[in-house]
């Protein structure tokens, strides 16, 4: 295993360790290294010297905002919204490039995410999947910063279900309903707001289904290979991952407190701002969906205000009478 390789595996695992609130610090990671490499053979052991480089990675090259805890004699994340953007490695462990790429679809900028994932469509082919075994799973879920606990061994499954074709039985828990038993084709896993997704067709038919894997209480393999649809992918890429109808003619007034960020954001998510003399900006957004502009312009905590169109602004002005009427 190349030595870049084996620091971005030891990465993993100390990401994993700060994300349970471990407070590993050099000696007690090192200790941990050789107690793996004891029982999983992964070849990763390192002296604290080593670690010590390690923690200087996360923080000057991943700037991962840790600190020492004098109490606790470790080191812990300070924020944990921070996601470690683990790169792309070679093909032993291509399944770990995955997770970094075409999982979490909004790490890599264009044009190095169609470079990259070009490249692994096309070595998919011939990697083994066995080498991203359930305790490397746990360890990239759990570095990934979710927000909802999910079983290693049903991620696995469901994991090698999308890498393979193969249908899916699952026992899946909608919310406020009682738990079903489905037949579903994985085509799609993806990483979208903190929580793991899957989404495919309902087995034997075009029902698009969105499935939170948090949610999925079981799942095997049916024994039904199927073929990979190609015009979903690009349907999901372009239209996101939700079928939700989406709003035009959104336009905003922000006020100046928050105009930084949404000019840091504007070449991305391709919206026009209107400056004003006051320093407020007025901002036209591209069609979306209208409970997730719902969500920010209340997030916002009154420094947004809905122009355009009037149902939007009526629809927000009753979702804050409610968080009122609830909070007064």
């Amino acid at each position: 295993m190349a030595n870049k390789n084996v620091q971005i595996t030891r990465l993993v695992k100390l990401v994993a360790e700060l994300r349970r609130n471990k407070y590993p610090n050099t000696e007690s990671f090192s200790k941990l290294l050789r107690d793996t490499d004891l029982y999983e053979n992964h070849g990763i052991s390192a002296n604290p010297r080593t670690v010590s480089r390690d923690f200087d990675a996360l923080r000057y090259e991943y700037n991962a905002p840790i600190a020492y805890c004098a109490k606790n004699r470790g080191y812990y994340l300070t924020d944990t919204t921070w996601e470690f953007l683990c790169p792309v490695l070679d093909e032993n462990f291509l399944d770990m490039a995955i997770i970094g790429t075409r999982l979490a679809s909004d790490i890599l900028p264009q044009p190095l995410k169609k470079e990259v994932n070009d490249a692994i469509d096309q070595a998919l082919t011939t990697n083994n999947p066995e080498f991203f075994d359930t305790a490397m799973i746990e360890s990239l879920l759990c570095a990934s910063g979710i927000k909802a606990e999910i079983d290693p061994e049903i991620f696995k499954t469901v994991f090698d279900a999308w890498r393979m074709h193969q249908t899916l039985e699952i026992t899946y828990q909608s919310p406020n309903a009682a738990p079903s038993e489905r037949k579903f084709e994985p085509h799609i896993i993806v990483f979208h707001k903190g929580l793991w997704y899957t989404k495919g067709f309902e087995a034997g038919t075009k029902t698009i289904k969105v499935y939170a894997i948090q949610r999925i209480h079981r799942a095997a393999f049916a024994g039904v290979p199927f073929p990979v649809n190609k015009q979903l992918l690009e349907d999901t890429r372009k239209n996101g991952l939700f079928n939700y109808d989406k709003i035009s003619g959104i336009k905003v007034r922000c006020d100046a407190s928050i105009a930084f960020y949404l000019q840091e954001h504007q070449k991305i998510k391709q919206f026009k701002i209107d400056r004003q003399p006051d320093g407020a900006l007025i901002v036209y957004l591209r069609p979306a969906i209208e409970h997730e502009v719902i969500r920010w312009v209340l997030g916002e905590s009154g420094k947004v205000e809905v122009l355009e169109p009037v149902s939007l602004r009526e629809k927000v002005a009753a979702a804050a009478r409610q968080v009122y009427e609830k909070n007064r």
